[in-house]
């Protein structure tokens, strides 16, 4: 008797994107890094998918999320340059 293969179905990925950009707000504001890692892999999320979803408002989310967290690391050396 021959055994049926599973096929497992495999889910979108477009929301991880969204998610991860809006995540990389708070997170670029409080924590630099976090929002540096968070935005990047979301950038990267968004333009894997972009040609299957609607991923607009993800890409602009996450990129807003990257600038956030670049501007809090540049005014962070800026400011302890200062003490």
């Amino acid at each position: 008797m021959a055994k049926a293969k599973k096929t497992v179905e495999k889910k979108p990925t477009y929301k991880a994107g969204m998610v991860l950009g809006v995540l990389s707000i708070p997170c670029g504001l409080l924590i630099a890094i976090s929002g540096w890692i968070l935005g990047i892999v979301g950038i990267v999320l968004n333009n894997k998918n972009k040609d299957k979803y609607n991923t607009k408002a993800g890409l602009i989310l996450s990129i807003i999320g990257l600038v956030l967290s670049i501007l809090n690391s540049v005014l962070g050396v800026i400011l302890s340059s200062l003490v």
